[in-house]
């Protein structure tokens, strides 16, 4: 066989060049042993120049019901606000999953805790389902539906309905959100918290506008839900802390208990936070408390 001259051969194309690493992600600071799902450190939390909570030390674990119970104004909902990432803290540290809650990627986060909030506000009308399904955008951003497939995948929508199954809302799916009742609405929030399943579940006024069977039905939905999360949950009624958690975070102006329910919830603890007298009714199934002035 004749050899093709070297002027005639065909140059053979240049190598790749080899593809760089792509960039690992920085890694995620942990500064203190993960036992706890949320702790504060040293929290301090201002509304405007007053002064809610000087230094606050709390942890959360998974398994735990805690309420937060303390007078109008004292801080409360700011706490959870900023436990969730919405607001900041004048000074101290809030860690989740023993990470600064502040490198968290958002994404993460969002799978990492939720947030229902007191006041429900809606701008335009919408399905109940269709609020419900909101709490699975971070399933869809997490995984291979981000780019490709449908937007509200079949597991999204079974998700959602059994969510509103849960809060007694199935039967509402289809109803306008705007045109529900205060009560009504509370109930697709919490579904929505439900179908988003976030580790850490942070529950402000639940059972606001709500009737004593409601309360009740919200109140042993939440104190299931932390076989397999960490929940924290604001309220006004002593008697339903006494009841469903497993442990109490007492606020004060200049002052915060917190433990195991049985150790927090007493009458002096309690008349030091609210000012007023309390007393005990004694119940086979429970303590009830009794303010008096």
């Amino acid at each position: 066989m004749n050899a093709i001259p070297l002027s005639t051969r065909v140059p053979l194309p240049a190598p790749l060049p080899a593809p760089l690493p792509a960039p690992l992600p920085a890694p995620l600071p942990a500064l203190i042993p993960a036992t706890n799902l949320l702790s504060c450190e040293r929290l301090q939390l201002r509304a405007g120049k007053r002064l809610l909570i000087e230094s606050l030390d709390w942890q959360v674990a998974p398994g735990q019901l805690w309420c937060v119970l303390g007078p109008n104004g004292v801080g409360k909902s700011t706490l959870l606000y900023t436990a969730a990432g919405v607001l900041q803290s004048a000074s101290g540290k809030v860690f989740l999953d023993a990470r600064p809650l502040d490198a968290w990627p958002a994404g993460m986060l969002a799978q990492m805790r939720g947030l229902m909030m007191q006041q429900q506000v809606d701008a335009f009308s919408a399905t109940a389902l269709d609020v419900v399904l909101v709490g699975r955008t971070p399933h869809r951003i997490a995984g291979s539906r981000r780019l490709t497939g449908p937007w509200d995948s079949e597991e999204d929508v079974a998700a959602a309905r059994a969510a509103l199954a849960q809060v007694g809302m199935a039967a509402f799916e289809n109803a306008d959100v705007m045109r529900l009742s205060g009560g009504e609405r509370q109930r697709v929030a919490l579904a929505t918290l439900l179908a988003q399943a976030p580790r850490l579940m942070l529950l402000d006024e639940p059972t606001s506008h709500q009737d004593v069977a409601h309360q009740l039905s919200i109140m042993r939905l939440v104190r299931s839900l932390a076989a397999q999360h960490a929940v924290v949950v604001t309220t006004h009624d002593i008697n339903l802390a006494a009841r469903f958690a497993t442990h109490v975070l007492l606020l004060s102006p200049g002052d915060a208990k917190a433990g195991p329910v049985e150790a927090v919830l007493t009458t002096d603890n309690l008349q030091g936070a609210f000012g007023c007298g309390f007393e005990v009714v004694p119940n086979a199934a429970q303590r009830l408390f009794v303010a008096h002035l």
